[in-house]
């Protein structure tokens, strides 16, 4: 089973996380820390030369604490989107668990072709979680999917747009179909399509937190604040830092800029970018763990064929 690794108390992971350059906002922010520093000895340059460039009233131009406010406001409400997708794929993951379980330990089955159906529709339930990884993601169905699904299922959902509502669909199939044979009564049955709405209702809220990014003016006026600022930071310190403008530029500029870019990159917890939500690892979990259970299913079989 894949396991989520967090951040260990020691020295020694403290100085891997720190220096861990691909999960970092580095490589996103760079050039424009590099730019500011540019501008930064490009100025220093400028009033070396004699040029009164010095301009501390500059500093007051944009409170800092306005600033400050925004970012913070921008970074918790991209966590919260991302904290309520891990949210979300828990309930996922949990409502497959107990589906799968119910379908494998209460659905009785008469024949072996009962038996192959049972079987068939708890492949489904992992099915159908990796069917709205695949939604949510906006990725190619064949590339990811061959492997789950019959031939005549792949191509009855490369015409679909709603592919994870046709999944439960035919999970609810094989409940009808249960219930019409009195193998399941009433009460059981809308239990078990109960676990398929809650799993439905969790892929809505996820393709609602995909489509609604932060009111684009919001960002845009933060960028031009960002802009502003890092601009002015050079007119404010070159008198008493001279050179060393441009390092003191350069972590300002990486401050700001990179807790902007984070609240950027978890905005939407449902990419491949290293900081976001490992769907792929969520999706294995349940697939191991129903593996597990047709698994324990033979066993049970092989068991019953050796007491008999």
């Amino acid at each position: 089973m894949s396991k989520i690794v967090t951040e260990q108390k020691s020295w020694f992971n403290w100085l891997k996380l720190a220096l861990d350059i691909r999960s970092s906002v580095i490589r996103s922010i760079w050039r424009r820390v590099l730019a500011s520093m540019i501008f930064a000895g490009l100025i220093n340059f400028i009033y070396s030369q004699g040029l009164a460039v010095n301009q501390p009233i500059l500093s007051s131009l944009i409170p800092s604490i306005v600033l400050g406010l925004l970012l913070v406001f921008r970074t918790n409400t991209a966590y919260e989107r991302y904290w309520e997708g891990r949210k979300l794929w828990g309930v996922m993951i949990h409502n497959g668990r107990v589906l799968a379980r119910n379908i494998y330990f209460f659905i009785p089955t008469k024949t072996n072709k009962d038996r192959e159906n049972k079987l068939d529709s708890i492949q489904l339930v992992s099915t159908l979680v990796w069917v709205i990884k695949v939604h949510v993601r906006k990725e190619n169905i064949e590339t990811e999917l061959k492997n789950l699904l019959t031939p005549n299922q792949l191509s009855e959902l490369q015409q679909i747009q709603q592919r994870p509502l046709r999944v439960a669909n035919w999970l609810a199939d094989y409940l009808i179909r249960m219930y019409e044979k009195n193998l399941i009564n009433y009460r059981f049955f809308i239990e078990l399509n109960q676990s398929i709405d809650r799993i439905l209702e969790a892929m809505i809220a996820c393709d609602r937190i995909a489509s609604s990014p932060l009111p684009k003016a919001y960002s845009i006026h933060l960028k031009h604040l960002l802009l502003i600022y890092c601009l002015s930071v050079p007119f404010t310190f070159v008198e008493e830092l001279n050179w060393l403008t441009v390092p003191a530029v350069g972590v300002i500029t990486f401050s700001l800029l990179g807790i902007e870019e984070i609240g950027l990159e978890i905005e939407n917890p449902f990419g491949h970018d290293p900081n976001d939500l490992p769907l792929e690892k969520f999706c294995y979990i349940l697939q191991n763990d129903i593996a597990e259970l047709i698994e324990y299913e033979s066993q049970s079989s092989s068991d019953q064929v050796i007491n008999e």
